[in-house]
C-alpha cells in the first residue's frame, strides 16, 4: 500500500468514528441516572468527644475501627485532652498504648510507623524530636 492510500484511508475511519460520535451524543436515549455517592461518609459526622472519661473507656469507645495511625492520634488526643497546643512525649504514648494491647482495645503492637503517618495526613506535627501534638484536622480520623 502507498502512502496516500494508507491517509485516505485513515481519514475515512476518522469521519466514520466522528460521525458515530456526534450519532452517540445526539441519540435520544435518556441518560441513566447517576448514583451519586453522599458527600460525607456515613460514619464522618461530629463526634462529641468525653475527653474527662477515664483512658480504657475512652479508647474502646472511640477506637472501633480505626487503623494504626488513627488510633495513635486518638491516644495522643485523650493525653493531650484534644488540646492542639499541648505537647506529649512519645514514650508517654508508648507507655500507655502498651497497656492496651487487648484486641477489645488497640489490639496492635505500637509501631513508630504510626506517627510518621499521621504527621503526613496532617493530624499531628512534631516540633522537637519524640514529642507530639495535635493539629487542628486531628479530627478527621473518624472520617472513612
Amino acid at each position: 500500500m502507498d502512502r496516500d492510500k494508507i491517509i485516505s484511508t485513515l481519514q475515512q475511519i476518522r469521519d466514520l468514528a466522528d460521525e458515530s460520535l456526534s450519532n452517540l451524543n445526539d441519540s435520544t436515549r435518556p441518560e441513566r441516572p447517576v448514583k451519586k455517592s453522599p458527600a460525607l461518609p456515613h460514619n464522618s459526622k461530629v463526634i462529641d468527644i468525653d475527653f474527662g472519661k477515664p483512658l480504657r473507656p475512652f479508647v474502646k469507645q472511640y477506637a472501633k475501627g480505626l487503623s494504626g495511625p488513627k488510633k495513635f492520634v486518638l491516644l495522643l488526643s485523650r493525653l493531650a485532652g484534644g488540646d492542639v497546643k499541648k505537647e506529649v512525649g512519645i514514650e508517654e504514648v508508648k507507655k500507655h498504648w502498651n497497656k492496651m494491647k487487648a484486641k477489645s482495645l488497640l489490639g496492635l503492637d505500637f509501631n513508630t510507623f504510626y506517627p510518621t503517618r499521621a504527621g503526613e495526613n496532617d493530624w499531628v506535627e512534631t516540633k522537637k524530636k519524640g514529642i507530639y501534638n495535635l493539629r487542628p484536622s486531628w479530627k478527621d480520623i473518624f472520617k472513612s
